[in-house]
């Protein structure tokens, strides 16, 4: 019997921060914004050679015969979100799938899930798989990033960034340093004091978020082009603060005596004091894309 199994492009795309949109404008402002983006993004998906499978909530999987007929719908679906005045996750992955009434099964479908979830607003992730079907004309717009590691997988996933014209220009090579884990001590932290040219935040139960990047709209606006305009954020959870990047060049963290840290879409516990390069080493606070952090126990 002949195989049902068959390659295609999957891609899927989700509305960034839809919960936080119904309780901001409410629930009929966010369903008509929801449906008309979602509207518009089967148009694109479509006229680009592609078809939807299904809807996910507030996003779609769609699939495509062709890995640049993905990219394209991906980088048109960008273009026009500022239309709608909502952000996008997107996720590609080329892989084999089964066809089923109304749905496609199998690891590729997965795969390309979980890089849709660590992309960020606004932002198009694609695997290697996908990325080496590209022409070279689309293979140009992209960025390796780093190896992601995924539930049921015994090798890490190779990840992609699809970048826009400005993305490239803003692109900025940095030295990796090799990766490595700090390892929280027993006592737990209650306040982070965040210093960067002469500003000064503190991080606790009352302020257990600050976002870091260049753009305007970032709690902590770190003025330098090698930090990405959304390029990290941190939480306070479990009497810890979690520094998680989310950049195009990564997050280098320098604390205490500890080997350097190097986070590309990864996260790690800020632990004790020390210096976070944005986008960079961070050699001295100083450097316009370095923060100074320190720590305080319970």
């Amino acid at each position: 019997m002949p195989s049902l199994e068959k390659s295609l492009a999957l891609l899927f795309v989700d509305i960034a921060d839809s919960m936080m949109l119904y309780e901001r404008v409410g629930n009929a402002t966010a369903a008509a914004l929801t449906q008309g983006m979602l509207a518009h993004l089967r148009r694109l998906v479509e006229g680009n050679g592609g078809g939807v499978i299904k809807s996910l909530g507030d996003g779609l999987l769609a699939a495509f015969p062709a890995c640049n007929d993905s990219v394209r719908a991906a980088c048109a679906m960008v273009d026009i979100q500022d239309q709608h005045g909502l952000r996008l996750r997107i996720g590609i992955h080329h892989g084999a799938v089964i066809e089923g009434v109304g749905d496609l099964y199998g690891d590729a479908c997965n795969v390309a899930a979980r890089v849709q979830q660590i992309a960020r607003p606004g932002e198009i992730l694609a695997t290697q798989t996908l990325v080496a079907g590209l022409s070279p004309e689309l293979r140009a717009r992209t960025k390796p990033l780093s190896n992601v590691a995924m539930k049921g997988k015994a090798a890490p996933i190779h990840v992609h960034q699809i970048r826009s014209a400005d993305e490239i220009e803003d692109t900025v090579d940095s030295t990796t340093l090799g990766f490595s884990m700090i390892n929280a001590p027993g006592d737990a932290m209650v306040t982070l004091h965040l210093s960067y040219h002469g500003q000064e935040i503190a991080m606790s139960r009352a302020l257990p978020r600050v976002t870091i990047g260049r753009e305007d709209t970032s709690g902590l606006r770190i003025a330098s082009r090698q930090t990405s305009r959304q390029h990290a954020v941190i939480d306070f959870s479990r009497e810890s603060f979690l520094l998680t990047d989310h950049s195009t060049n990564g997050t280098f963290i320098r604390s205490g005596g500890s080997p350097p840290v190097v986070l590309r879409r990864d996260s790690t516990k800020l632990v004790g004091n020390g210096l976070i390069g944005f986008g960079a080493e961070a050699l001295d606070e100083t450097q316009d894309h370095v923060v100074a952090f320190r720590g305080e126990l319970a």
